[in-house]
């Protein structure tokens, strides 16, 4: 069995210098990290509809114990991973919303002292990034054996007989 916790854990390393997802004003440091947890939580379970909808899995990703927090089977590294991934995907699609809001905040004077569509382009480049290389990641998933790792493939002698 893995534990949500494990996946949310790798999840929140990759995203650690992000002060304003730790960080809840009249929280103690505890309540803040509970908080972060549960955010992060929400993450999981869309990442793991992703999977289920993309990645065609051999095993039920659905197939988990809400109530103690954990996936029914042990989950590979390589799945552990992908879901991290599609976490972070998930947490950087959150400021798209963020960033068009941006540009209509901006007065005239604001934008000669710094111009908010360099921060949006820089940010959309990343994001398109983590995207496509979430979509690399999720087909070879697809095209691999999730046990042994080795790429699945047609076996063709099925296919043939000494008689051809």
């Amino acid at each position: 069995m893995t534990l949500f916790s494990e996946i949310i854990q790798s999840f929140l390393s990759r995203i650690e210098k992000d002060k304003d997802f730790f960080t809840y004003f009249e929280l103690s440091d505890e309540e803040a990290m509970d908080l972060a947890r549960k955010r992060a939580s929400i993450y999981l379970h869309e990442a793991i509809s992703i999977i289920m909808a993309k990645g065609q899995p051999s095993v039920d990703f659905t197939d988990f114990n809400l109530e103690v927090g954990e996936f029914n089977f042990e989950l590979t590294a390589q799945e552990k991973f992908l879901l991290s991934s599609l976490m972070y995907e998930m947490y950087l699609s959150r400021d798209i919303a963020y960033l068009r809001c941006l540009s209509v905040n901006y007065t005239s004077t604001d934008l000669r002292v710094f111009d908010p569509s360099s921060a949006r382009s820089t940010f959309m480049d990343m994001y398109k990034f983590v995207c496509n290389q979430n979509e690399s990641f999720i087909n070879l998933y697809k095209n691999t054996d999730r046990l042994s790792g080795a790429y699945k493939g047609i076996d063709y002698t099925q296919y043939t007989s000494i008689d051809d």
